[in-house]
């Protein structure tokens, strides 16, 4: 035909590309179609046409996904389109270095089953945008390491003014704050500090008008009851200009753990819990009701948390509360502790292992229950060096009686004292230890000890 123009060479390779074939396109001209090579590209196609006389192609090696993220590598990327999403986007899947633990974007964890389909997918560009968002890449950390937060820049009436990293993982978890000119904050039970829990949600401190601004102080009233820092609760409120009001009691409906947990850590305990007030617990007299519904949605808090309620006592018209129903709780500092000791007397070769274990603030008795001793002995190396073992029954030791509160576990040890430099017990519930960090189960000297203990990698043969 007139209309086409002369013919022109298409050389059968070009960079990056080699020639498939020669066509005519609408308007006469002629034009060579070339196929990319070398997982190059034409943007997204892997074919690219060129005019007559062109001596080059627009095949070029594009990389859609970052070759590398923090701790890990890309594997492959390719074009794909949700069935949820009219557009186009590059996915890349990625991997860690050994040594590291995979965590999938948030995009691509709605479910656990879109979690383990999409494991380690990354979204890097779309139609419209030609920059990766980190927040849509997968992260490579340290087994373990909790989720990062991106504490909040601002606080009710305040400001962020410091994060703080968890040194160990090196991510932030935590953050200062400081009020507004004019403001007064009402604190954590860190003070000025907020930090954000496991489930992601956060708690800050906050700052409030000076004519607003209260604390809630508790006290605990513990009658003739022997339960240790234990008692029925009263409450009163404390103002800025430092007056106080009257003191009240709370009903207990709806009361629940945390709750207790928030009273006790405002009085310097690290827990609490709800309990059921004994006889000798009797409900505190002279003293009205204040509050009602009293409950916490999580176990680290203070009474004047966010995540903490408390209505006024009669403020809907019901229910009314009998004086047997003011709150009870017992604080405490440790949720499970485990003292383990050791004595032994040289000339018969007695040993003792007292031992105590607290649960929530009141000792357990150990007499019923699945527990038993194992004693060992020691020998001593240079440089703090040590061998440990385990000894039989009935060849290094006989067993002495039943366990005592007062005194433990007993023994008599029967083998060579001159074998060992020292020696010490453990206590163990079936076949797990429970003084996995001891401190005095041993008569060692102290440089073969940390704290005073038998360090954590014993060879317990």
């Amino acid at each position: 035909s007139s209309g086409i123009n002369a013919e022109c060479e298409f050389p059968e390779e070009l960079e990056n590309a080699r020639f498939i074939a020669e066509y005519v396109e609408y308007d006469g001209n002629r034009a060579g179609l070339y196929q990319c090579l070398d997982g190059t590209r034409y943007y997204s196609d892997v074919y690219d046409r060129i005019q007559c006389g062109a001596s080059s192609t627009g095949c070029e090696k594009r990389t859609y996904c970052p070759a590398m993220i923090e701790n890990g590598y890309l594997m492959r990327e390719w074009e794909w389109n949700s069935e949820y999403e009219q557009e186009y986007t590059y996915i890349g899947e990625y991997r860690c270095n050994p040594g590291f633990e995979l965590r999938n974007a948030k995009i691509f964890s709605a479910s656990e089953e879109d979690y383990k389909e999409k494991y380690g997918w990354g979204k890097c560009i779309d139609e419209e945008d030609n920059t990766p968002d980190p927040e849509n890449l997968p992260r490579c950390v340290q087994p373990g390491s909790p989720e990062p937060c991106n504490m909040p820049e601002k606080i009710l009436n305040g400001y962020r003014v410091e994060e703080i990293k968890n040194e160990m993982y090196d991510i932030v978890e935590q953050a200062r704050y400081r009020c507004n000119s004019g403001y007064m904050m009402s604190e954590t039970w860190k003070g000025d500090i907020g930090w954000c829990r496991s489930d992601r949600t956060f708690e800050l401190p906050y700052c409030m008008d000076p004519k607003e601004w209260h604390t809630v102080e508790f006290e605990l009233v513990s009658g003739f009851s022997k339960m240790e820092n234990a008692g029925r609760v009263r409450a009163r409120h404390n103002y800025a200009d430092g007056s106080s009001g009257d003191w009240y009691a709370g009903c207990d409906d709806h009361f629940n753990g945390p709750a207790a947990g928030a009273i006790c850590r405002s009085m310097g305990f690290r827990h609490g819990k709800q309990v059921t007030a004994d006889k000798k617990m009797k409900p505190i007299e002279d003293i009205p009701f204040g509050m009602t519904n009293v409950f916490c949605y999580h176990d680290d808090t203070l009474m004047m948390s966010p995540s903490c309620n408390g209505d006024e006592y009669g403020q809907m018209g019901w229910p009314l509360c009998a004086p047997e129903e003011q709150i009870a709780i017992q604080c405490f500092d440790d949720m499970w502790k485990v003292d383990v000791g050791f004595k032994m007397v040289q000339r018969s070769g007695k040993m003792f292992c007292p031992t105590q274990v607290m649960k929530e603030g009141n000792m357990m008795k150990l007499k019923n229950m699945d527990v038993h001793v194992k004693w060992g002995g020691v020998h001593l190396g240079r440089d703090g060096y040590y061998e440990t073992k385990y000894f039989e029954e009935g060849v290094q030791y006989n067993s002495k009686g039943k366990f005592s509160q007062k005194k433990g576990f007993k023994a008599r040890f029967t083998g060579d004292k001159k074998e060992y430099d020292c020696f010490f017990c453990d206590i163990y519930m079936g076949e797990h230890i429970m003084n996995p960090w001891p401190d005095k189960n041993h008569n060692c000297p102290a440089e073969y000890s940390e704290d005073g203990g038998m360090m954590e990698d014993m060879d317990m043969n």
